[in-house]
């Protein structure tokens, strides 16, 4: 099973190989990782900065057009390096996956005979970008567009508020643990009907993603609201949904890290169940 290992906002390939070691290193070498680099570079957030002086983005700067870019530069380089079986995802890099999957599907719609970029994904705290959804065509409310607006920024402060963030990367602190902030009830889960302001029942049945996702979020975490809703937009008969119950950071308690590689196994066994080799 070779996977694509995107990492999330502000951080690097480096990083996230010490995030997602735990759970890699419960699976055999039957599995490859391929990590990335996000197409731009900005400076580490300011806990970061003892551990790495250079940092990646996977957007330009905000707005759909921006994605786009972002998209068309990772097709390039699926283009020039796959096939992926799989791809796994932190935080922001979801959404240039999503747009890349929406947009493709879009494409094929309209004739395209382009192979799908990957057969399956893995969304570990993942973001959904309204403005990709509205690129589409497809519904977006004030109130969606706001809860995006104000998560990111918790998120945002939560992180430039922790002194050493890097001491997080081995090991997990309470920096998650106040929740009395959060937009979301931590302990259930909202009906696609009403999913912080996205009615996916109104969505058209060729909007959803169909290939197998796993989506691992947090209770804890501010972009749970987001993760949700990304879910929600896969095919319920091909996700997983699995609650970490953690904040927006990549788990290592040895109970999840488990489990993680478990999800891993499932998805692999269902991919070479499907496509034969």
């Amino acid at each position: 099973m070779r996977t694509l290992m995107l990492h999330g906002h502000s951080t690097s390939s480096f990083i996230f190989k010490a995030q997602s070691g735990p759970f890699r290193s419960k699976l055999g070498n039957s599995f490859q990782w391929e990590f990335l680099d996000g197409p731009y570079t900005c400076p580490p957030p300011r806990g970061l900065k003892m551990v790495m002086w250079k940092a990646y983005k996977w957007m330009e700067k905000p707005g759909i057009e921006s994605i786009k870019k972002s998209v068309e530069w990772l097709q390039k380089y699926i283009d020039k390096n796959g096939p992926f079986d799989c791809v796994c995802c932190f935080s922001k890099s979801s959404s240039i996956v999503v747009a890349l999957l929406l947009y493709h599907a879009r494409d094929v719609a309209n004739g395209s005979t382009k192979p799908l970029p990957f057969k399956s994904a893995v969304f570990i705290n993942g973001n959904l970008e309204c403005s990709v959804l509205e690129d589409l065509g497809l519904p977006v409310t004030k109130e969606a567009k706001d809860t995006q607006a104000k998560v990111e920024e918790m998120v945002k402060a939560k992180v430039d508020a922790m002194s050493n963030l890097a001491s997080s990367l081995v090991k997990p602190s309470g920096l998650w643990d106040d929740t009395s902030q959060l937009l979301h009830d931590p302990d259930s889960l909202p009906p696609p009907s009403s999913c912080f302001g996205l009615d996916f029942t109104s969505f058209p049945p060729d909007s959803f993603i169909n290939i197998p996702t796993v989506h691992m979020y947090g209770g804890k975490d501010p972009i749970f609201t987001s993760s949700i809703q990304l879910a929600y937009l896969c095919n319920p008969d091909k996700r997983v949904m699995y609650d970490h119950e953690g904040g927006h950071d990549v788990p290592r308690t040895p109970d999840v890290v488990a489990d993680m590689a478990a999800q891993f196994r499932k998805l692999d066994k269902e991919l070479r169940s499907t496509n034969p080799k």
